[in-house]
């Protein structure tokens, strides 16, 4: 009985913020005034969702970030996979070395390399593009080294069967060693996505028109936090919610099977 009233007191500190932000998205300018602070509505003011979503860049601003998130998502996990079956499998010369310089990475303060990164993308002529934005965001170490875990796991009988029986190292990847660690593949997924999706600083530096931010620098350009329209400001933050709660939902099993897995190996 102790233990599971501890646990309904631990997940009600920890939602209580959601919660209290749902109740901020429905105040009126008043309630945000008043004194002493408080934690519900005189009067919901439903009208503060329609204000967001009627804002003239927010389709725009969401948009760009599920279409940037998404397709960097893609491409890294596809990088990560490859180049994980390739550490894990394949003999090469310099595959050490390779593997150290990538692995060493990990270690590199990302803002440190900030100006090389950014002169090297506007001589690509990609500033303002959605592969500007996410050209930093295609390759991650740790999630290499999470995924070459998972890999070294399995049983080198079934990937030397496969080869015996002829199969390329293609067919062997995706009909036998990625669905193996499939749970942990989508995991680098939503890792990536939610990463993608709420990285600030890169994409202000990459985009100076209106029509390519995305969310999380167009919320400080819609001017609710100056007009002090806070209910608005925290109907769209809760909107913006709403595509990794989907992911969340739909992917729980895998999430689950993946940190149990990771515990395992």
């Amino acid at each position: 009985m102790l233990k599971k009233a501890i646990a309904i007191l631990l997940a009600l500190i920890i939602i209580f913020p959601l919660l209290y932000a749902v109740s901020l998205s429905l105040f009126s300018p008043r309630d945000f005034n008043a004194l002493p602070a408080r934690l519900i509505p005189t009067e919901p003011i439903f009208e503060n969702y329609a204000k967001a979503i009627r804002h003239n860049y927010f389709i725009r601003y969401t948009a760009n970030s599920l279409i940037t998130a998404f397709l960097a998502s893609i491409i890294r996990t596809l990088i990560v996979l490859f180049s994980s079956y390739a550490f894990s499998f394949l003999h090469f010369r310099g595959k050490k070395v390779i593997l150290f310089i990538l692995l060493l990475s990990a270690f590199i303060p990302q803002d440190s390399l900030l100006y090389e990164n950014y002169v090297t993308t506007a001589k690509l002529n990609l500033i303002n593009t959605y592969m500007g934005i996410i050209i930093t965001s295609l390759f991650s170490a740790t999630q290499l080294m999470m995924l070459m875990t998972a890999m070294k796991s399995l049983s080198k009988d079934t990937f030397d069967a496969s080869r015996v029986d002829g199969a390329n190292d293609i067919t062997v990847l995706f009909s036998i060693i990625a669905p193996l660690t499939k749970s942990i593949i989508i995991t680098i997924f939503l890792q990536s996505f939610i990463g993608v999706f709420n990285s600030y600083l890169w994409p202000l530096l990459v985009t100076n028109r209106e029509e390519m931010r995305t969310i999380q620098i167009g919320i400080s350009l819609m001017g609710y936090q100056e007009s002090g329209r806070m209910g608005p400001l925290f109907a769209t933050l809760l909107i913006i919610l709403i595509p990794f709660i989907i992911l969340v939902i739909a992917m729980k099993k895998q999430i689950i099977k993946a940190l149990s897995d990771g515990l395992s190996y």
